[in-house]
């Protein structure tokens, strides 16, 4: 009744409960600390293996690739890393390599394996050193076996290594290849034209050949401009085909979640119409792919999240589409300008504007195959480069190796909190035993509960062997539960000390 009226609390009346039930309170503290300790050793071991990847673009391949149809992967592949190497060509290929699909009973495994390898694997990428010149990225992945931990992250990582440098050396060897055909086909022409002009010359070797050639001139620069669009067109064209088929390698769907897709498609062309109207491009591509989401058979559509890659894949393919279709128009409106040039040049004698076009001819050929002939020799060089493995250098800085101690469960921890639990437990106990029982405590108790006042109270008798007897049950008690906390000690040591500075003292 004192601790209600003066708002108190009776820290000696507290102790004193603890101290008469104390063999409760360190019987239940023992147990939970034995419990929670028990727990963090029999908890399931997870253990982590991580592998850093040091990319280093060289700054001679760029002014070499330059015009010479060469894309520049490298940056789009790095900007996409983490999808690449969660991708499911390359987890099914690691699955492959270390026998994980034979594992597999059915097809339901089969698919729970791949999502927890790209649930547990983690991608950190460093690009601080400048853009795209050096990069550091970490591949880390947890699972409850440290060998195939390890070894998931490194054929994981050369996997990705060995498709990039792949990549880069069919992109360099068909750069070349194009380039070869186009020079070959201009030389072609060249020879003909020399061909054509000499037999001009036997024809009419008295005609003055001069005078067209000045009113040809712009004709020349239209004729010019009109062969290096269709050369565009033709390396566009090869472009949109390499694109179409990493299309078709890839669905545009992972596993799950096309509603999740036309949500959030919906919620970004809800954004968009908040701050720009119909005619803005993004909010017109945005209504595009709703409507082909909508247009697929409700059997057919799939219920997978979409896939990153192919996304992308389909926005690069989307691009390339436009710039076809902008140099198609820049032919047209060149095509226009040369035929308003031919008009102009029917005024002149048939004789003098043969030869300006044959002049004209030869000049674009000759342009056109001196250009050829730089671009040839930048691809060769690029594809030298790609064949040494210069041009995207991957180099392991630190490759995966076998985990010895787990990530979880902290055993250091749970120790250390199974010592406050069980402290505390003990205490809770018997102060909670001691508010939820009826019986009086002492004659407050009972003069509050009667309203009557006490005319004597009878204490416990303890005689002197009474005494005794508890001290000695005291002594054993405090022993055992002493000698059992410093055993929880010396492992909780041993365990900071295997953890953190990898000391193992002993084995228990």
């Amino acid at each position: 009744m004192q601790e209600e009226n003066t708002g108190e609390i009776d820290f000696r009346r507290y102790w004193a409960v603890v101290v008469k039930r104390r063999y409760l309170a360190i019987s239940v503290a023992l147990a939970v600390l034995s419990i929670v300790t028990l727990g963090s050793f029999l908890w399931p071991r997870t253990y982590q293996a991580s592998s850093t990847v040091f990319i280093e673009r060289s700054t001679l391949i760029d002014p070499l690739v330059k015009d010479s149809g060469v894309s520049d992967s490298m940056e789009e592949r790095l900007r996409f890393l983490k999808n690449a190497l969660t991708s499911r060509n390359i987890i099914e290929r690691v699955m492959k390599k270390l026998d994980l699909d034979a594992k597999a009973k059915n097809d339901a495994q089969y698919e729970n394996t791949i999502s927890d390898i790209i649930k547990n694997l983690k991608v950190n990428i460093d690009a601080s050193r400048g853009r795209w010149s050096a990069n550091l990225f970490e591949v880390s992945y947890r699972g409850r076996d440290p060998r195939a931990v390890k070894d998931i992250v490194n054929t994981l990582v050369g996997e990705y290594i060995e498709e990039n440098v792949g990549y880069q050396r069919t992109q360099a060897a068909e750069a070349y290849d194009f380039v070869q055909a186009q020079l070959l086909e201009y030389r072609k022409k060249l020879d003909d034209s020399d061909s054509e002009i000499r037999a001009f010359k036997e024809k009419h070797p008295g005609a003055v050949t001069d005078a067209g050639a000045s009113s040809a001139m712009k004709a020349d620069v239209i004729e010019s401009r009109i062969e290096d669009t269709k050369i565009g067109l033709k390396e566009l064209s090869r472009k949109r085909e390499n694109l179409q088929k990493q299309l078709a390698a890839e669905g545009p769907f992972l596993k799950e979640g096309f509603q999740a897709r036309l949500n959030e498609l919906n919620n970004q062309l809800i954004m968009l119409s908040a701050r720009y109207t119909d005619d803005y491009p993004e909010i017109k591509k945005v209504k595009k792919e709703i409507e082909e989401l909508k247009k697929q058979p409700v059997k057919a559509q799939p219920t997978g999240a979409p896939n990153p890659v192919y996304q992308q894949l389909r926005q690069d393919l989307i691009e390339a589409d436009n710039e076809v279709e902008a140099l198609r128009a820049k032919s047209e409106e060149l095509a226009m300008q040369k035929r308003q040039a031919q008009g102009m040049l029917q005024n002149m004698p048939k004789a003098q504007e043969e030869w300006a076009r044959l002049q004209r001819d030869r000049n674009i050929y000759q342009k056109m195959y001196d250009d050829l002939m730089q671009k040839l020799e930048n691809a060769g060089a690029s594809k030298d480069l790609e064949l040494a493995n210069k041009a995207g250098n991957f180099r392991v800085v630190d490759a995966a190796v076998l985990p010895t101690i787990p990530v979880k469960p902290n055993t250091v921890l749970m120790i250390a909190l199974g010592i406050v639990l069980g402290i505390s437990s003990g205490v809770a106990t018997v102060l909670g035993l001691d508010h939820f029982t009826h019986s009086f405590k002492d004659e407050n108790s009972i003069e509050e509960k009667f309203g009557l006042p006490v005319l004597a109270t009878i204490p416990t008798v303890v005689t002197e062997a009474d005494r005794a007897a508890s001290k000695r049950l005291d002594t054993r008690v405090f022993v055992a539960a002493g000698a059992y906390f410093v055993l929880i000690l010396l492992l909780l040591a041993n365990e900071f000390l295997y953890r953190y500075l990898n000391v193992k003292t002993f084995n228990f």
